[in-house]
């Protein structure tokens, strides 16, 4: 039986009623969330999909949607290599493409056929370059070369006004006049003494002893320094202007000795073991494509490039006519003997795709899906053991383990260049 008031109204829902506003609708909420756990309902899957979709974040993917549709580790995949590196094959185009992998074999390599050819550069010799720089201060007065000037050594290329300059002259003309003085008198050593030390302060602002006597004779000091080549050779850079003020060493040009220049080439880690101090080489640039230089190995780098897996080898070459400019690209071929070999890795010569200048393969990375790798192949070496023909040797883009497209390549080519063309729409 429920009780209830005169009005007909619940003691309860009275008591709510004389709530006021606030109090009530903060207890009809609490009676609503009491109502629902008490009912034992279960949510439906749109229910349940509501909520969820409703506590994902904005711009969250959807489970099933994006991700069901391209393959979790293909995607994946493909978005860390970036779409212009890889060409995945869906079922029926892998069967008609007819791809056909394998890994990299190691080879015993010979310089045999000519020698091992690799890319190098000329550059200047380290022991014949210097910087031409006065040795007092004062004020540049006049540059008399410029760069691409040929000069001798000894010869004046620059003159700087110099207050130290004018004072040693005059303290080597004091000297002299005294020693003329005494010459006769016990002072005399003395004398000579003084006279010695005031020359050798001048020599060491950069005279000469056929200049120094020319000084006492004609007793008229200059106040320009002569700055003089220290060796013969070509002018390649100036550092300076006139009428700036330089201090003692001040770099005004840069001269080096072109008679003789180095060749840095880059040998690959696999070749190292054939390469020695002493070797012979062979030269050829473009700028002179009829001529070949003659030079020697003089030092290898005890360190290799990170990137390239190769070691610097210096060459000095004789460079009397001055066709080796340092900058130029070079072909350097190291003679081997014909008797030492080196492990190097080949793979056919049907792997290589060329595109333009750029040598690549494809590397098998998943499922059907592959990735194009660029490589550098070793021109003028040949295979010592094993199949030679129609196999190359890779200095640099592959590992012992890659497994490599050896039959199929043109056909990822073209399916790569028509994923390349959808991006771009």
């Amino acid at each position: 039986m429920t009780n209830s008031t005169k009005d007909g109204t619940r003691p309860r829902v009275r008591r709510m009623i004389d709530l006021p506003l606030h109090a009530r609708a903060l207890a009809l909420s609490l009676l609503l969330a009491l109502t629902t756990a008490c009912s034992g309902g279960e949510k439906t899957p749109e229910d349940s999909a509501s909520s969820a979709e409703a506590r994902a974040p904005a711009g969250a993917p959807r489970e099933g949607a994006e991700a069901g549709e391209n393959g979790g580790k293909e995607a994946g995949e493909e978005g860390e290599a970036g779409p212009s590196t890889r060409v995945t094959l869906g079922e029926a185009a892998f069967r008609t493409a007819r791809i056909a992998v394998e890994v990299p074999t190691l080879e015993s390599m010979s310089a045999a056929s000519g020698g091992l050819e690799v890319p190098g550069q000329i550059d200047f010799d380290p022991a014949r370059v210097a910087i031409v720089s006065p040795r007092a201060s004062g004020r540049l007065e006049r540059l008399l070369v410029v760069p691409g000037d040929r000069v001798g050594a000894g010869q004046t290329v620059a003159l700087v006004q110099s207050p130290a300059y004018l004072t040693a002259q005059n303290d080597v003309l004091q000297a002299h006049r005294r020693l003329e003085l005494l010459r006769e008198t016990p002072d005399a050593s003395g004398a000579q003494a003084l006279l010695d030390a005031a020359r050798r302060r001048l020599a060491l602002l950069g005279l000469g002893e056929a200049a120094i006597r020319r000084l006492e004779e004609s007793a008229t000091p200059s106040a320009l320094l002569p700055v003089a080549a220290p060796f013969a050779g070509s002018i390649i850079e100036a550092q300076a202007l006139a009428g700036q003020a330089v201090e003692a060493g001040t770099p005004l040009y840069k001269i080096a000795d072109l008679s003789v220049v180095n060749v840095a080439a880059d040998v690959p880690e696999r070749a190292l073991p054939a390469l020695r101090v002493g070797q012979g080489a062979t030269i050829r640039v473009t700028g002179a494509p009829q001529a070949a230089f003659a030079g020697r190995v003089t030092r290898v780098s005890d360190v290799l490039d990170p990137d390239k897996r190769t070691a610097r080898a210096l060459i000095t070459v004789a460079n009397s006519g001055r066709t080796l400019k340092p900058g130029m690209f070079a072909a350097v071929n190291l003679r081997g003997g014909g008797t030492s070999t080196v492990p190097a890795l080949t793979i056919p010569a049907t792997s290589v795709v060329a595109d333009g200048s750029a040598l690549y393969v494809f590397v098998e990375v998943g499922p059907r899906t592959y990735e194009r790798r660029p490589v550098e192949l070793a021109p003028g070496v040949v295979a010592g053991a094993g199949p030679a023909g129609g196999r190359v040797s890779v200095v640099s883009g592959l590992d012992a383990d890659d497994r490599v497209v050896v039959r199929g390549a043109f056909t990822l080519k073209s399916e790569l260049a028509k994923a390349t063309l959808v991006d771009e729409d």
